[in-house]
């Protein structure tokens, strides 16, 4: 069940004004990008004051801390917890607005929790001056290197002691946001926002080369988006979803495409309320205005819970840990970092802690939580479903048709009074034509036909063989009828209904064409049950299996469909078998069937022994390219599944 619970203070902030300003809140605040639902510690970068690291349970408690100046403002922070048990920390600062620095703290392994105002002395600090200010801090544990991105358009990499590697220039100032993702093979991505002029915004998608120290970062593709001004957008990416909150409408995209997907309304969300979102699992997301918070299914557009916090004006959130959140089982708790605001004569902000049941997202979840606004919840009075001709049925005199059809004795006129006063849209039965619903009528028109035309059927046949109401009582004795006639005789086997299973049978163990012998298998293959086939085998006078076993067993890879309709010819195959007994076929047909059998096992063997060659092959090639990069796993070379053919009785 979704749940918000009651937030919980982590820590106060510094009386700082800026602190307190809910627009530059977002930007005076950095929190780290480890967070997990499992995470007992949160690292976050306070402007004007520290960089700081809480502990969350079992009493929130500050355990480090590095001070920074007063003038200087947290950009960006990551930190990265290594192999040894040592951390290194990396944030970069703006000072004045003028000089833009990268800093690198390594703590060493085993080391005293700090108390509040205390530095790391004994920690080895690094400092590199930067082109532009920081838009985010990323630390690659893969290739041990931290990557920069500035809003000057420059993405450089460092290493550890903040040496400069590489550094690339993407053509475009102004970026705005910067996220990363993996996709389903492991493969690291990073895309980023910039900002251009005309309510324009160029993407950019880049992807992340570990093993290649001369070209770590490679882009994949650009894009100008189109009425996108990210200064008027609030936006979060999570699961290859980029989500775009304007105003009250939530513009949904699909990644790495950049194609916008769906808009979602959201009619509880004013034009002027002070608005924060982040990613909290797979289609939901935590989104707050001013002092509520709403967890958000934008799949099935439902406000799963709602709080509202009355003790404080403005609640904004900073980071969530995301959870796929989709895995019956697993746990659906995780939290959010978000800073409070009190406001009045002496105004306060803190940090504070969130706890999240964010559900199963399935229906059930939303099930009475729709966030339709009220224009949309009125009564719609129900359509129908055709237009009023179609709706209508035709007044139509049966009789009196059938009696001027039965004085026609040639095709043509017969032809010309039935297209006539019925009036079907096709050659063939359509929804249009339910209203020839007329049994007796259907039989007297076959009546007709039968004792009247010979040598040429009319036209009318062959739309009647399509009507879903043929009468029961004329197929027996059809399929003979019809033999003459091929265009006939394969019509009514592919959609006559009710055809007996005794002519169908007869027919296919004695027709020598291979198309229709095709259609007849898979007609007694669709309407009939496997007892009754072999039933109706058993109770054939004679079963001559010469003609059925050459079509089956032929090899005639120019005929596509009997490609395709190979398993259900050895289906039926094994039911004929199944019927008759391996004592009862002649040894002609045993010695051709074997041969048979023996031909498609080789073929099997050959082919489990090339796909074990290629597999060989591909994993001694491969073996270097799928080392697992984590600095604590050594890499891992894949094994090779094992193959084995299994023969089963029929």
């Amino acid at each position: 069940m979704a749940y918000i619970a009651q937030p919980f203070r982590l820590a106060n902030l510094p009386k700082i004004s800026s602190l307190n300003n809910y627009a530059q809140q977002t930007s005076y605040l950095q929190v780290a990008d480890v967070l997990e639902p499992t995470s007992n510690t949160v690292t976050v970068g306070v402007s004007g004051s520290s960089i700081s690291q809480y502990v969350i349970n079992p009493t929130p408690k500050l355990v480090y801390n590095i001070p920074i100046p007063s003038t200087n403002v947290v950009t960006g922070c990551d930190v990265l917890a290594m192999s040894d048990g040592a951390e290194l920390w990396s944030y970069a600062l703006t000072a004045n607005g003028k000089v833009h620095t990268l800093h690198a703290v390594l703590r060493k392994a085993g080391a005293a929790p700090q108390e509040t105002g205390l530095d790391a002395s004994e920690d080895e600090h690094f400092k590199q001056t930067l082109k532009g200010r920081v838009v985010r801090v990323r630390i690659l544990s893969a290739c041990k290197r931290i990557m920069v991105v500035l809003d000057c358009g420059l993405i450089q990499t460092y290493d550890y002691q903040l040496q400069l590697l590489h550094s690339l220039d993407i053509s475009y100032t102004n970026v705005g946001l910067v996220e990363y993702f993996t996709d389903s093979a492991g493969k690291d991505y990073m895309f980023v926002l910039c900002d251009i002029q005309n309510k324009k915004t160029c993407y950019k998608l880049f992807q992340l080369n570990h093993s290649a120290e001369n070209l770590p970062i490679t882009e994949l593709n650009s894009v100008i988006l189109e009425d996108f001004a990210l200064a008027e957008s609030k936006m979060v990416y999570q699961f290859g979803k980029l989500y775009r909150l304007v105003d009250s409408k939530m513009y949904v995209y699909s990644l790495p495409h950049f194609q916008l997907s769906h808009c979602v309304p959201l009619p509880f969300v004013r034009k002027d309320d002070q608005v924060s979102l982040q990613a909290i699992s797979t289609n939901r997301l935590l989104l707050t205005c001013c002092n509520k918070i709403f967890l958000l299914d934008l799949l099935h557009n439902a406000i799963l819970y709602e709080r509202e916090l009355s003790n404080i004006k403005f609640f904004q959130l900073l980071r969530a840990a995301v959870i796929p959140g989709t895995t019956p089982g697993e746990s659906n708790r995780t939290f959010a970092i978000g800073v409070s605001t009190k406001q009045g004569s002496n105004p306060s902000s803190a940090l504070d802690v969130v706890t999240i049941a964010v559900g199963t997202g399935t229906l059930k979840d939303s099930l009475g939580k729709g966030f339709l606004s009220g224009e949309h919840r009125r009564t719609e009075a129900l359509k129908p479903l055709f237009g009023t001709d179609d709706d209508e049925s035709p007044n139509i005199d049966f009789a009196a048709i059938l009696a001027e059809l039965t004085s026609r004795t040639t095709p043509k006129a017969f032809d010309s009074i039935f297209y006539k006063r019925l009036g079907p849209k096709k050659e063939y039965y359509t929804e249009h034509d339910r209203f020839i619903n007329n049994s007796e009528f259907l039989a007297g028109i076959l009546d007709h036909i039968f004792a009247t035309f010979a040598d040429e059927f009319p036209k009318a046949l062959i739309y009647l063989l399509t009507h879903p109401l043929f009468p029961s009582s004329h197929t027996k004795g059809l399929l003979p009828k019809l033999k003459a006639h091929p265009r006939l005789f394969k019509q009514a086997v592919v959609t006559c209904p009710n055809l007996p299973l005794d002519e169908l049978l007869h027919e296919l163990f004695t027709v020598l064409n291979d198309e229709l012998s095709l259609d007849l298998s898979l007609r007694v293959l669709q309407e009939f049950t496997k007892e009754d086939i072999k039933q109706g085998i058993r109770e054939l006078s004679r079963v001559d299996l010469h003609n059925f076993l050459n079509f089956v067993i032929k090899d005639s890879t120019d005929v596509e469909e009997r490609q395709k309709a190979k398993p259900q010819l050895f289906q039926l195959l094994s039911l004929v078998i199944d019927a008759v007994g391996l004592l009862a076929l002649e040894g002609d047909i045993l010695h051709r069937l074997s041969a048979f059998i023996d031909s498609q096992v080789a073929v099997a063997d050959q082919l489990v022994e090339l796909l074990y060659l290629l597999e060989n092959s591909s994993t001694k090639k491969g073996k270097h390219l799928n080392s697992v990069t984590r600095l604590d796993e050594s890499p891992v070379a894949a094994t090779i599944p094992l193959y084995s053919v299994e023969y089963l009785d029929s």
